[in-house]
């Protein structure tokens, strides 16, 4: 960690950071990387040794953040990243175990390695999951606690699908006793 605040003198890290395989991160300048965030780089074995994450100027990364970039997550210029947001560039290749006909009781599940991209000005809200291969666009932001899985458009904001309240009211009489889903 000393290392890395050596080289790049306009980077803030602040505690209870962890970065794994810091040779296979590129920093650029004026940087906050809040406590407790993980950046997993890959650069180990069981990903083959691939892996990166590239984060721009000007970026920011709250707290207690996991970026998994064993498949390669990029960071435009401007891009910011809000508390507990999960960012993950691999994933199980279930797919593949079925297609090969293995027991899953007994197989390590194949992993899919798929770069996500943060473009210039990205915003990403509080407990967001950006899952593999996907791309949020320039100055697009995406909504607290939202699962990605699609490309994000430039200037769009993804939103995560509405809450909904079960109720189990007693039914009055004539009607279904089945619980009825409301919006909120």
């Amino acid at each position: 960690m000393h290392q890395i605040k050596m080289e790049n003198p306009t980077v803030t890290i602040e505690e209870d950071v962890l970065i794994v395989s810091p040779q296979n991160l590129v920093l650029g300048k004026n940087i906050i990387i809040q406590k407790g965030t993980i950046l997993n780089c890959g650069g180990m074995r069981w990903c083959d040794y691939r892996g990166k994450i590239t984060i721009g100027d000007n970026c920011e990364i709250g707290p207690y953040c996991i970026l998994y970039g064993a498949g390669e997550i990029e960071m435009g210029q401007g891009c910011g990243i809000a508390m507990g947001v999960t960012i993950l560039s691999t994933q199980g290749d279930m797919a593949r175990l079925f297609e090969e006909g293995r027991d899953i009781s007994s197989s390590r599940v194949p992993l899919k390695y798929e770069k996500v991209v943060l473009e210039e000005g990205a915003w990403i809200a509080a407990n967001a999951t950006i899952l593999p291969g996907v791309t949020i666009g320039r100055g697009a932001n995406v909504a607290q606690g939202a699962i990605i899985y699609k490309d994000v458009p430039p200037f769009k904001m993804a939103v995560a699908p509405p809450a909904r309240i079960m109720q189990s009211a007693a039914p009055e009489k004539g009607k279904s006793s089945a619980p009825e889903h409301v919006d909120i």
